[in-house]
């Protein structure tokens, strides 16, 4: 039988990372068809990786599972108002996901940048980068009605996953230190991500402090050495939470100051599921699909483990996040929350990131992103519940016992002292940080004898 190829794509991308020409993309809008083709000298380089496991640098025999190169790419683009605001400034539509990574893919998360076939990134910026004073971020925070934070210059600076406000920016040294913002242009890359404070709308929950509920948890992981990325609160006088990247790396040279991309994927990217996958009920909680489970679990994510390098130490780094989002009633830790760093022998877990207390906000609804056994609510997780978790995600519940133990003593130790902190600067935030240390720490308490006695269950019950 005569092998036939497939037509070649009437529109491509070329990927890039450290100078080099990764892969080349193709899309052929009517079918809906992707393609990935990995350059051959990126191949031939020791250091070289895939996009993600989905996507091996060594195709199957029958190529790629189908969806799976439009997948990678849909989890790359902002969520809800950013997604919107993106495609009205390019006149796009919204599923249009070729033409939106096409506008956006010089800044995305991870190493590579795509361009057009032909172009080549610059290896020196054209113009001295543009500097964001403290001044004019906090005019850009009182227009937001008027004029959305993600577009500065009549350009889309918002091209990461998520729904919240976000603005990408370089960070030349410490802010406390004098440092100084910039919106970045290819060659330069970002450093920080500014997370402001968000304006209450019409028909929104609300969120007050979100600020400082997320420094508040971030901190706290930090104080309890577990991996998480560094947050400071910046104020214009408004409260900004800078977050560092953890997917860039400074570097200097002979010539000078650069950002290294580093290559990471989130659990969606690394499941090869789209982003409408990141919650457990992918199809929502309804009475007549509340049973569909296809998303992202906690099961899922342990299965992630297989495609580790080192799967000890991955199973017992996530053991620990689903412990911590118990402890701080993070209800809305899903599937693009847990991130890897993607390697060629495999994957590497990522610092910790995005983690807020949910649970403080009444107006929000607190289903949990992840079942605890079946239990979708905070607080209907009991001894059952946890057991049931360690027997899906193939822990032992002594494990699972000495590390919420051990969590729980770390928590009721830093959680106290994390409150008292002089970055909470008024009544209010001091306020709901002592707020935040009461529930963790009850929290704590109740994990330790949920995780006690779940070791006492018997296996055949589970």
């Amino acid at each position: 039988m005569t092998h036939v190829e497939a037509p070649a794509a009437p529109h491509a991308l070329t990927l890039w990372a450290d100078g080099r020409q990764v892969a080349t993309l193709g899309y052929a809008p009517l079918d809906d068809r992707w393609s990935l083709d990995y350059a051959p000298d990126w191949v031939k380089v020791p250091a070289s990786f895939p996009l993600s496991p989905a996507l091996p640098i060594e195709p199957p025999a029958d190529g790629y599972a189908a969806g799976a190169v439009k997948r990678f790419v849909e989890n790359l683009l902002p969520e809800g108002r950013a997604l919107d605001i993106t495609a009205t400034t390019y006149k796009v539509s919204k599923s249009n996901i070729y033409a939106l990574i096409s506008a956006l893919g010089t800044e995305t998360t991870g190493a590579f940048r795509f361009l057009q076939p032909g172009e080549v990134q610059p290896a020196v910026a054209a113009t001295p980068p543009r500097e964001v004073t403290r001044e004019e971020l906090n005019k850009r925070l009182d227009e937001r009605d008027d004029i959305p934070l993600a577009v500065w210059d009549g350009k889309v600076r918002m091209s990461i996953a998520g729904v919240q406000d976000k603005l990408m920016v370089y960070v030349d040294r410490a802010l406390d230190d004098g440092g100084r913002l910039y919106l970045v242009e290819p060659p330069l890359a970002s450093t920080h991500i500014l997370k402001p404070e968000p304006e209450p709308e019409p028909g929104r929950p609300v969120t007050p402090h979100l600020v400082v509920n997320e420094h508040f948890c971030m901190s706290l992981a930090h104080r309890m050495k577990l991996p998480v990325a560094d947050v400071a609160i910046y104020r214009t006088p408004r409260p900004v939470l800078v977050v560092r990247r953890f997917d860039r790396e400074v570097v200097q040279d002979d010539q000078g100051v650069k950002v290294r991309r580093l290559h990471i994927i989130d659990a969606c990217q690394a499941s090869d599921l789209p982003a409408t996958y990141k919650y457990e009920r992918n199809l929502g909680s309804g009475e007549h699909v509340r049973n569909v489970r296809e998303g992202v679990s906690f099961e899922v994510l342990f299965d992630r483990v297989g495609q580790t390098v080192n799967k000890a130490a991955a199973r017992l780094t996530l053991l620990r996040w689903a412990l911590f989002q118990f402890l701080i009633g993070n209800c809305d830790a899903h599937g693009k929350n847990f991130s890897f760093f993607v390697r060629r022998e495999g994957l590497e877990p990522a610092p910790w990131y995005d983690l807020v207390s949910v649970a403080q906000y009444p107006g929000i609804d607190h289903e949990l992103a992840m079942a605890w056994g079946d239990a979708f609510k905070l607080e209907e997780v009991a001894a059952f519940q946890l057991a049931d978790f360690a027997r899906r995600c193939g822990v032992d519940r002594r494990l699972l016992q000495r590390e919420a133990s051990r969590l729980a003593k770390l928590t009721t130790t830093h959680a106290p002292a994390q409150a008292l902190m002089p970055d909470y600067v008024d009544d209010g935030e001091r306020a709901f940080a002592e707020q935040l240390r009461d529930f963790v720490l009850g929290q704590a308490v109740r994990l330790t004898k949920l995780a006690s006695d779940a070791v006492k269950i018997k296996d055949e019950y589970l």
